[in-house]
């Protein structure tokens, strides 16, 4: 990743979580334009897609023809990612069991956007978020500090993976259920770190992500 690119996709992550929803918003009202939750969703994503393709495109590119060289060695990355992934979310879940009173208020939202309009929600969810993400935040954010330490980079991008799930629920009406919700968010972000780290291409955590998303997706159907 070139540095412009590493400098843009570090700044378009706060600008993705919190500006851009601000502004999409702001021109739906102006517009008189009123959009259901999932509408609003993919409309959110989709801007951010193409914002992080023109930006990303030739890292992406590039990313892709460094998995095509270490093909075998990708695929074993993401597989012992998963396992990681699977184990650290048993972990996680029997922690919370103990701590945790309320649901998770952004996999409610989740659960009633995927009910309500499954397709366009199955199109954001296991397409789009996972390209955009992925390449904010292990590629850029990730990338970049492993450069110079790497336990730095598992609890950087950890933390604020965790944080862009949850933050606007924590503004809005704090308490120590939401947030020990954060929990929820480590295992994927330590695993697609390390996929990352292991596979030496992005598109193995986006693969990765997109599994994960998508397996969430039915089980919440």
């Amino acid at each position: 990743m070139q540095k412009y690119e590493k400098v843009l996709g570090i700044i378009y992550i706060p600008f993705h979580a919190l500006i851009l929803p601000i502004l999409l918003l702001l021109i739906l009202t102006l517009l008189g334009v009123d959009l259901s939750g999932p509408d609003q969703m993919l409309l959110y994503y989709s801007v951010s897609f193409v914002i992080v393709l023109a930006v990303m495109f030739r890292y992406l590119r590039a990313s892709f023809s460094d998995l095509i060289d270490g093909f075998w060695r990708a695929i074993q990355a993401l597989i012992l990612a998963y396992v990681l992934y699977r184990v650290l979310f048993w972990v996680a879940a029997l922690l919370l069991t103990q701590f945790m009173t309320e649901s998770n208020p952004n996999q409610d939202v989740l659960v009633e956007s995927i009910t309500s309009d499954f397709r366009v929600m199955i199109v954001v969810t296991v397409l789009l978020a996972p390209i955009v993400e992925e390449t904010m935040f292990r590629g850029a954010l990730f990338g970049t500090i492993r450069q110079k330490s790497r336990v730095a980079a598992y609890i950087v991008s950890t933390v604020l993976f965790c944080l862009f799930h949850l933050w606007d629920f924590l503004v809005a009406d704090f308490s120590w259920a939401t947030l020990s919700a954060l929990v929820q968010y480590v295992p994927a972000s330590i695993a697609l770190a390390w996929c990352f780290d292991r596979s030496g291409t992005i598109w193995m955590p986006i693969l990765m992500h997109m599994v994960i998303n998508l397996v969430g997706a039915l089980q919440m159907r």
